[in-house]
């Protein structure tokens, strides 16, 4: 299995005394999460990070994350924002077919993965074979859109899905509000946005 990035947490948490297993996002065996699926707390790509965020376009805020939100007010254009938390609502889920055997991850020709909550470096939480995993490795897929046929790639995206990631915000009047990031643009969510040397890199 791809876990490598969960490997330096389970370490740090065994120094700790506590179990790698219960919060280094081992997998679980589970039926397909039912849908909408919720992943409290994501911030779904590598570097995003809830912090001060400034609103590089007018944005709507809305007084919570649901179907039945209602705008409270707008952030302004250059206006600072504190993103506190998030959720991604995922709606369809993404879909992927393995087109060549993967053993390494238990994965024949023709299984399907179904993608949630994207985590950063072609890692994404998913589920296949009866069991989720909050990390997993999925650089091996195809996601231009073309069929894989060659040895460059061993899956395919065949849809990928319908999510929608909503971030709660302190405006500076003190006031909480809800953002649709799909919509939304702020500077600051990338972490890693301007560092040269990542970027030299290619990061």
């Amino acid at each position: 299995m791809r876990k490598v990035p969960l490997m330096l947490a389970s370490v740090v948490l065994s120094l700790l005394g506590q179990d790698p297993a219960a919060d280094a996002g081992q997998s679980k065996a589970m039926a397909a999460p039912a849908l909408p699926y919720y992943d409290w707390k994501a911030c779904p790509f590598e570097g995003c990070t809830y912090r001060e965020w400034t609103a590089l376009k007018s944005t709507v805020v809305y007084d919570t994350w649901n179907k039945n939100s209602r705008q409270v007010t707008r952030i302004a254009v250059k206006e600072k924002v504190i993103g506190l938390t998030g959720v991604v609502i995922t709606f369809r889920p993404g879909t992927i077919r393995i087109e060549r055997d993967l053993r390494e991850d238990g994965l024949k020709r023709g299984d399907i993965i179904l993608t949630y909550s994207y985590r950063g470096e072609g890692f994404s939480a998913v589920w296949f074979k009866g069991r989720y995993y909050p990390e997993f490795d999925i650089t091996f897929v195809r996601t231009d859109g073309k069929p894989c046929t060659d040895r460059s790639c061993a899956a395919t995206y065949v849809d990928m899905g319908r999510k929608v990631w909503w971030a709660q915000v302190k405006l500076p009047s003190g006031r909480m509000g809800w953002v649709n990031m799909n919509e939304a643009e702020f500077d600051g969510v990338d972490q890693l946005a301007g560092i040269p040397y990542l970027t030299a890199a290619g990061a």
